[in-house]
């Protein structure tokens, strides 16, 4: 009868260890579990500010293109122009040569 209650120290010291080491995992696994909730909450600020981003790229690509047809359509009015001054420039200088050619046969 003694042999059996040895047996049941044994098991009683052995089941106190095993809880022990349980206990122990699962403090550790509560440890891990409130850094995965910190890096959850980073992740999601991280996905927030990305997603900002998206949005000004997005906006910054509207008032990009809006840019590029104000500048197409201001580059269309300084060509008309320059055409416009370069045929006043010739016809200036047309009649600078016939009024010299005037005052020349004039005089």
């Amino acid at each position: 009868m003694h042999a059996v209650q040895d047996l049941a120290e044994a098991m009683q010291t052995g089941f106190a260890r095993v809880e022990e080491r349980f206990d122990g995992v699962e403090s550790r696994l509560d440890g891990v579990e409130s850094r995965l909730d910190r890096v959850e909450g980073r992740l999601n600020k991280v996905e927030e500010g990305l997603q900002e981003v998206a949005y000004r790229a997005t906006a910054l690509e509207k008032r990009m293109g809006s840019f590029k047809e104000t500048v197409d359509e201001m580059k269309e009015t300084l060509d008309g122009v320059a055409r416009a001054v370069d045929e006043d420039a010739v016809t200036v200088i047309d009649h600078e040569r016939r009024i010299g050619a005037l005052e020349a046969a004039a005089a």
